[in-house]
């Protein structure tokens, strides 16, 4: 299989210094570009540009000061919000990629190259802790139908049990999905392959860290929404760019994690 595209939203947020004055941005405030140099170290000129890339595709917003004096108001900068969003779907799904994108590089970046101890099972928490219930990332739970229009034992039941299923199988993949995993679910074996890796050259340097978070950031969402299924390993690079997430479904009620 060809090795899929970049989409336009992994190539503004491949950049580093674009990362980090994303994420100066998302600690709230309008920042002028000196300010924003000086906090990442960057030369304005430089800054300038990777802002009006952040403002071309939708992530931050470019305002002018107001001013009370004369003279030629400054522009300030911030991060796109909801209410912004609202107006555009497309601005919405950025939103929602760039606050994901940001959140997951800093836990990536944190244990990169550092000695965690039993590396696998902190960056599995620490992805975990992403979405499970509380987590910055922590996904929506659409409400189950009424438990008591199903009668136990009955033949709705079964139908029950394969709706909490599907509600857990469709919150993963719209995860994993605005992501930018590019996941396709196989339901009958219980494996989520993912086509694409935003953090591709990280996991290939170090998949011990990057994909334990990976895994453990499904684990978190499974638990969040409630369910049997729960995120068994992660098998990296069975293709070149092709990764299998496995589930298994467990009858027995879930441990805390």
């Amino acid at each position: 299989m060809p090795a899929p595209r970049r989409t336009p939203a992994e190539r503004t947020l491949a950049a580093a210094s674009r990362v980090d004055l994303l994420r100066i941005l998302q600690r709230g405030g309008s920042h002028t570009v000196g300010e924003l140099a000086a906090a990442t170290g960057l030369h304005e000129n430089t800054t300038r540009e990777h802002l009006a890339r952040l403002v071309a595709d939708g992530y931050a917003v470019r305002t002018p000061e107001a001013r009370t004096v004369r003279g030629r108001p400054r522009m300030l900068y911030r991060v796109a919000s909801p209410d912004d969003a609202r107006r555009d779907p497309i601005a919405m799904g950025r939103l929602e990629e760039s606050i994901a994108h940001v959140a997951l590089t800093r836990v990536l970046i944190s244990g990169f190259g550092r000695d965690l101890g039993p590396t696998r099972e902190a960056a599995r928490s620490a992805g975990y802790a992403l979405t499970a219930p509380g987590g910055v990332l922590e996904p929506t739970v659409e409400p189950l139908p009424d438990p008591a229009a199903v009668t136990p034992g009955g033949p709705d039941a079964g139908d029950a049990s394969r709706a909490v299923e599907r509600r857990q199988l469709d919150a993963l993949e719209g995860h994993l999905d605005r992501l930018g995993f590019d996941p396709e679910r196989d339901d009958d074996a219980l494996r989520i392959h993912l086509w694409r890796c935003p953090f591709l050259e990280l996991a290939r340097e170090r998949p011990d860290v990057v994909c334990s978070v990976h895994l453990g950031l499904a684990s978190g969402v499974l638990e969040t929404v409630g369910g049997p299924l729960t995120a068994d390993r992660l098998r990296p690079f069975v293709g070149r760019e092709h990764c299998v997430l496995e589930l298994r479904r467990s009858t027995a009620p879930l441990a805390d994690a």
